[in-house]
């Protein structure tokens, strides 16, 4: 449980931003901008009464826990797995079967029914092949250590959500028999950070490729296509041995809601395969509910299919993922 003094005020000014409803739903999300809108939006046609609150995910976590004893949500849609997964252990949700949880597959919904997900966003390994050649391509997260990879990938900064996710899926892989990172992933690791290119922001991870160095993109799916659309040029995914983290959105009910009726009216909308299949349309995101995944358009189903999932167990990573990034930061970086 952690609240800085600069996410405090933050959080003033965000919730000073949002007019009072007293009759309506609150919804904490980082889906803002015209992700947010459409959200509200949409929800409103549905009959739905919501006053979406926006922040960082981070800045959500960080208010959530500062406000177990007199919560101020009612509902939690969008923050990603290990959020979730701490927040869920803190007592935060209440359980609630949505209509369309029937269908969901088993790895996005957890045994409480507290938390259920409904996109999700490949971490992936992309190549840009008017540089590497498609024999030369690492097959696994593993093989970028090797010498002919030295100097080819950018690491972004530990703060960056998809920097902490692939380096969660690079670690779970060498874990010991309690559940803890061996020497062994740790010796990796140091030889990850001392062949790739240390990037703190965009512009200098961008900079990165223009210059020729880098030829190897650690990113998200939609990030490695930004990428190589900013640079002009093509860029290919890795279908990797041992799998892509996948990473998902979830949505709970929060548990000391005053709204639980509305709140579980807006939960089962929210996740229904139309509303999931025209999200897709308008973003591109790939829902994980089969029958909203059917009903997307042509593309979104491709790219859905582009990498295997590699089996990461979140709710066990969650507690220890802030310790290990530590430690990256202490000893490693």
């Amino acid at each position: 449980m952690r609240l800085s003094i600069a996410f405090a005020s933050a959080a003033i000014l965000v919730a000073a931003t949002v007019p009072a409803l007293a009759d309506a739903l609150t919804i904490y999300s980082p889906q803002g901008g015209e992700r947010g809108q459409w959200i509200a939006e949409r929800a409103k046609a549905a009959g739905h009464d919501v006053n979406l609150l926006n922040a960082g995910g981070g800045e959500l976590y960080d208010r959530l826990v500062a406000e177990k004893n007199n919560p101020q949500a009612d509902v939690v849609l969008g923050m990603v797995d290990t959020s979730m997964a701490l927040l869920k252990k803190i007592g935060l949700f209440q359980p609630h079967s949505p209509s369309w949880a029937t269908d969901l597959p088993a790895q996005y919904k957890d045994a409480e029914g507290l938390v259920h997900k409904f996109w999700q966003t490949p971490i992936v390994l992309a190549y840009y092949p008017d540089r590497l050649s498609d024999a030369e391509v690492p097959k696994s997260w593993l093989d970028l250590t090797k010498d002919e990879y030295d100097g080819k990938y950018v690491i972004g900064s530990t703060a960056a959500q998809t920097t902490r996710m692939y380096l969660a899926g690079i670690l779970v892989r060498f874990l010991d028999p309690n559940g803890e990172v061996s020497d062994k992933g740790w010796d990796f690791l140091s030889r990850f950070y001392a062949r790739g290119i240390v990037a703190n922001d965009a512009d200098s991870q961008l900079e990165a490729f223009k210059s020729g160095r880098a030829c190897i993109d650690l990113n998200w799916l939609g990030g490695a296509f930004k990428r190589a659309n900013d640079l002009g040029a093509k860029v290919r995914l890795i279908d990797t041995d041992g799998g892509t983290p996948v990473i998902s959105e979830g949505v709970a009910i929060m548990a000391g809601t005053d709204q639980l009726d509305k709140a579980k009216a807006f939960v089962d909308w929210w996740g229904s395969a139309d509303v999931m299949a025209a999200y897709a349309a308008k973003f591109g995101q790939a829902p994980v509910l089969p029958e909203a995944l059917a009903k997307s358009p042509a593309i979104v189903q491709e790219n859905a299919k582009l990498v295997k999932a590699q089996p990461i167990d979140w709710d066990a990573v969650a507690p220890k993922l802030d310790r290990w990034l530590q430690k990256i930061e202490l000893e490693i970086r």
